[in-house]
């Protein structure tokens, strides 16, 4: 049996940026690891304040609430935006535990649910504070109903004393149902998603300080965390983001001058 195997030039591009990835990626963590370098990262205000909320929950005594966005694990839209705010609530759990923070997770998702619920017992056991860890503070709402999820968020913010809500990951419009009722209540928020139905109601409701945009919600853990792994992740796109624009800059130039006048064909084949 003869098997042909050929490869699209689109496939060929896709093949050679993972390669690139891979090589910035594993060249950046061995520098991390074996040198001790450190990228340098912009400050993204919004978590600043959620570290500061954090910190609130503890002064004050009231719970913090969380929220990984209104998708899910399986198999559902969003499942990117959902993994990244779970590795967030990773750090934040561990500054909570540490801290003696009372924190009050929901999720729209049965995986993401036992997720949450492992990720936040996890850091307390870390912490030695596995005694303070409710499993009831980890709380399965709905089923992937998106507007149920946010009712129940909106219940949550009303019956519960709340110090300050974070709410990250995939959310549509829904989103202003509950940070409009977190403003009524005079709770401070963090806020971010990569969805253009949600980040402008963001920055509407929590403001440009409080709302990560876009990309900025994947960074997120790698700023909270400081984990090599996820430092060298962030490295190896900023180089690769690079990489490609310089590739993007050089073939507008070879079409234009004539020197690779059919390069755009290439890619559209």
């Amino acid at each position: 049996m003869n098997v042909s195997l050929a490869l699209g030039p689109s496939t060929v591009f896709a093949l050679i940026v993972l390669i690139a990835f891979l090589i910035f990626f594993f060249g950046a963590w061995s520098r991390i690891e074996q040198q001790g370098h450190r990228p340098v990262l912009r400050a993204l205000r919004p978590l600043v304040r959620l570290k500061s909320l954090i910190g609130q929950s503890a002064e004050t005594g009231k719970g913090l609430y969380y929220s990984p966005g209104s998708g899910g694990l399986n198999d559902q839209p969003g499942a990117a935006e959902t993994l990244s705010s779970l590795t967030t609530l990773s750090a934040v759990s561990r500054g909570a535990a540490r801290s003696g923070a009372s924190l009050q997770v929901s999720a729209n998702d049965t995986l993401s649910y036992l997720a949450a619920q492992d990720v936040v017992q996890a850091e307390y056991a870390g912490a030695g504070r596995l005694d303070d860890f409710d499993p009831h503070n980890v709380r399965f709402v709905t089923q992937q109903d998106r507007l149920a999820y946010i009712a129940g968020v909106e219940s949550s913010l009303d019956e519960e004393a709340i110090s300050g809500s974070v709410m990250l990951g995939r959310f549509d419009s829904e989103y202003l149902l509950a940070g409009e009722r977190a403003n009524q209540l005079d709770i401070p928020q963090v806020a971010g998603s990569s969805r253009v139905e949600a980040m402008p109601l963001m920055l509407a409701s929590a403001g440009p300080e409080s709302t990560l945009l876009g990309e900025e919600i994947y960074a997120a853990p790698a700023y909270l965390s400081r984990r090599p792994a996820l430092l060298a992740s962030v490295g190896a796109q900023d180089a690769l983001r690079m990489l490609i624009i310089l590739a993007i800059i050089l073939g507008v130039i070879a079409a234009s001058t004539g020197l690779l006048p059919n390069i755009g064909d290439y890619f559209l084949r």
